[in-house]
C-alpha cells in the first residue's frame, strides 16, 4: 500500500467514525432542548458551556475555523433568555408589551442568526464559492428558520410522547413561528452589519514575515 491509499483510507475511516459521533451529540442535543425547560439553571448552564465548547473544537478541527468568541457568548445568551425564563417562572406571563414566550422566541433567533450567517459565509468560501455576503445571509436564514421548526417538532413530541406542557394552544405553535421569523428578519439584518467587513468573512490569517527578504543590502 503506498503513501495514498494509506491517506485516503485513514480519511475514509475517520469520516465512518465522525458520522455516529456527530449523530449522538445531535440526539444529545435534542434529546436537552425537550428536557431544558425541566432541568435546573446551573445543569442548562454547564451543558450549553460543554455543548458550544464541544461544537468549537469539532468546527476548528474538522473545517479549521475559528469561531469568534463572541458569536458563541451570543448563542450562551440566546439559551440563558430560556433557561431563565423557566427559572423564574416567566412563560405565561405579560413580558413589556407582548407575552414572555413571544420575547423569548424573537430574541433567541436574534442572538443565534449572527453564528449561523458567519459559519455559512465560512463553509461556502472555503469551497470556492463566492458569494455575496447578503446572499449567504440569506440561506443561513432558511436554515435558521428550519432549526425552529425542528424545535416546535420537538415541543410536539415532547406534549404527546413524554407527558410534557408545553402547547398552550391551537395557535402556540404557528405563533412561536411567527415570532421566531421576526427575530431571524432581525438578527440576519443585524449579522449583515456586524460581517459586512469584508476581514471578518475571512478565517485567521498568520503573519509570516521573511527576514531574509528584509534585508536591507549594502
Amino acid at each position: 500500500m503506498d503513501e495514498g491509499d494509506y491517506t485516503e483510507s485513514t480519511t475514509r475511516l475517520s469520516t465512518w467514525l465522525e458520522i455516529p459521533v456527530v449523530m449522538v451529540t445531535l440526539f444529545a442535543g435534542a434529546a436537552f432542548l425537550t428536557k431544558m425547560c425541566y432541568l435546573s439553571l446551573v445543569f442548562n448552564t454547564i451543558f450549553v458551556v460543554v455543548f458550544l465548547a464541544l461544537f468549537y473544537f469539532y468546527v476548528n478541527t474538522r473545517q479549521r475555523l475559528r469561531i469568534p468568541v463572541m458569536l458563541l457568548g451570543l448563542v450562551f445568551l440566546a439559551l440563558q433568555v430560556d433557561a431563565l425564563g423557566n427559572y423564574f417562572r416567566m412563560y405565561g406571563r405579560q413580558f413589556g408589551p407582548m407575552q414572555y414566550d413571544e420575547f423569548s422566541h424573537m430574541t433567541v433567533q436574534v442572538l443565534v442568526s449572527p453564528l449561523i450567517v458567519w459559519l455559512v459565509s465560512h463553509i461556502l468560501h472555503r469551497n470556492n464559492y463566492r458569494l455575496p455576503l447578503r446572499l449567504s445571509a440569506f440561506f443561513a436564514a432558511t436554515i435558521v428558520f428550519s432549526l425552529s421548526a425542528m424545535y416546535e417538532i420537538i415541543e410536539l413530541w415532547d406534549e404527546i410522547y413524554f407527558g410534557g406542557r408545553r402547547i398552550w394552544g391551537p395557535y402556540d405553535s404557528a405563533t412561536d413561528l411567527q415570532w421566531d421569523f421576526c427575530g431571524i428578519i432581525v438578527g440576519t439584518l443585524l449579522s449583515c452589519m456586524i460581517l459586512r467587513n469584508p476581514l471578518s468573512l475571512r478565517p485567521p490569517v498568520k503573519l509570516v514575515v521573511n527576514f531574509r527578504n528584509s534585508r536591507g543590502t549594502n
